[in-house]
């Protein structure tokens, strides 16, 4: 990837690094190669923007843990999560520009406590493709295809009909941000535990510091748990509750001992 947009991203960390003004100067590049008609340059210019929407949200999210504004951190991160997927879809090459940030990415939502998801089922009606105006039809194929980008334009679908199939609560969701929040009997709606967060962001002082954990799973005693009943949310980490979960395991109630990095502790 080398052009003037991707010669731009040589400065990307330091920390003056003004993000804003630099996506908008490569924008311009790109809207300029779209003109001329210029595909391969157009797409380099996306994939720079791209790479700086990843390390500006990346930042913020950063900033957003240190504020422990938690669940806005986690939809940024999805975010990332998603832009990453996109540009390694059309720029393989660009992997070493966002492969720290990818790695932190899912450390990170790995040490989430969110385990129960909203997830819809959309019946789309009537969509047309945003790269030719066509509709989309199963027999009379455009030839774009959505998530790939064609002269610096990322494929997507404008959809213009749609309904609401369904509603449930699933584990692995695909689109992370409809997190379930269930509220307590005084209304409280984030009820979630984010210790291990909050034991990262105690020593992680550098968005660009370098760290890791490991996991070793071990069993306890129901009777280590006061007050832990059928009903009650299993002490696990399921997203179940406990009759319908760990009771039913001879071993106890399963958990896990994370380990922050060479000499930075454990933690339960």
């Amino acid at each position: 990837m080398k052009n003037k947009a991707s010669e731009i991203l040589m400065h990307i960390l330091d920390k003056d690094f003004d993000f804003d003004a630099t996506i908008k100067e490569v924008d311009e590049l790109r809207s300029a190669y779209r003109k001329k008609g210029d595909e391969e340059n157009a797409n380099i210019a996306w994939a720079a923007k791209s790479i700086l929407h990843i390390h500006k949200d990346f930042m913020r999210a950063y900033s957003l843990l240190q504020d422990k504004k938690y669940y806005e951190a986690w939809c940024l991160m999805e975010d990332i999560e998603i832009g990453v997927d996109n540009l390694l879809r059309n720029c393989p090459g660009a992997l070493n520009a966002v492969k720290y940030i990818s790695l932190m990415v899912r450390q990170l939502q790995g040490l989430y406590p969110y385990k129960v998801f909203m997830s819809t089922e959309i019946l789309i009606k009537e969509r047309t493709c945003c790269i030719c105006g066509k509709k989309r039809m199963i027999r009379h194929h455009c030839g774009h295809y959505p998530g790939y980008v064609y002269n610096g334009e990322m494929c997507k679908d404008i959809v213009s009909a749609a309904a609401l199939g369904g509603l449930a609560l699933v584990f692995d969701p695909e689109h992370k941000y409809a997190v379930a929040f269930p509220s307590d009997e005084n209304g409280r709606k984030d009820q979630y535990n984010y210790m291990l967060l909050e034991e990262v962001m105690r020593f992680w002082k550098d968005p660009f510091m370098t760290w890791h954990y490991t996991t070793k799973h071990i069993h306890k005693s129901p009777d280590e748990f006061p007050g832990l009943t059928d009903e009650t949310a299993c002490p696990c980490g399921s997203g179940k509750k406990y009759g319908d979960c760990c009771k039913n395991d001879p071993e106890g109630v399963k958990h896990v001992v994370y380990t922050f990095g060479p000499g930075l502790g454990n933690v339960e």
